[in-house]
């Protein structure tokens, strides 16, 4: 959805944070792409994740 809006360059990879109300507890590098071509989305990198 951010690459959709234009908020993110598809054609560079990001860091994605993501959690719960408690605080955020994961983080990825991807490499982003539109939602009609989802399948091309990449994950590149587990930088940190819950156990």
């Amino acid at each position: 959805m951010a690459a959709d809006a234009g908020l993110i360059p598809v054609d560079r990879e990001v860091i994605a944070i993501a959690g719960t109300e408690e605080g955020a507890d994961t983080a990825i590098v991807v490499k982003p792409s539109y939602s009609r071509k989802f399948r091309s989305l990449k994950i590149r990198e587990i930088i940190c994740m819950p156990r």
